[in-house]
């Protein structure tokens, strides 16, 4: 059975999660772990053991990825990366999405109502999508079908996107 990305982490480690996701969509870079940290740690009321153990536990249980420089480069479901999945929310912000299913996913992540302008990776053309209160409400193209797979295949899951 597939885990709701929210259910496999606790409160207060959905909560730096969630800031994390918050910083990368208002900042439009990645969250830099040392970097950013002090903020982070201040706005969450955290200390840096605390942080140090979510930041591990999130990195361990792929619900963020850093590179070796230590930018959140992926953080489900965003990517702070440019990638061919841009979601737009309801109140306006942009950003990308790490694939057009994740892109979908934000419509829950956000609680908002989302567009999504993506690219079919079979044949390239432009794929939209439009979600309100949780359901399709508009796409194009009339004959777009979206497949997934259980993430549980890929090791570094980020990475194929």
């Amino acid at each position: 059975m597939t885990q709701n990305i929210h259910q496999k982490f606790t409160d207060r480690q959905n909560e730096l999660r969630l800031y994390i996701i918050q910083f990368t969509v208002d900042h439009a870079c990645p969250f830099q772990l040392e970097q950013d940290k002090e903020e982070a740690m201040e706005k969450l009321h955290m200390t840096a053991v605390e942080y140090e153990k979510i930041v591990e536990c999130l990195i361990s249980g792929d619900g963020m990825v850093a590179d070796e420089e230590g930018n959140v480069n992926f953080i489900y479901p965003v990517s702070a990366l440019e990638t061919k999945h841009r979601v737009t929310l309801e109140d306006g912000r942009s950003f990308c999405a790490m694939c057009a299913i994740d892109a979908m996913g934000t419509a829950f992540t956000f609680h908002q109502n989302v567009e999504v302008h993506s690219t079919c990776a079979v044949c390239g053309e432009p794929v939209y999508v439009k979600i309100i209160n949780g359901k399709v409400a508009d796409y194009s193209p009339q004959t777009l079908h979206a497949l997934t797979f259980p993430l549980g295949e890929l090791s570094n899951w980020a990475g194929s996107c």
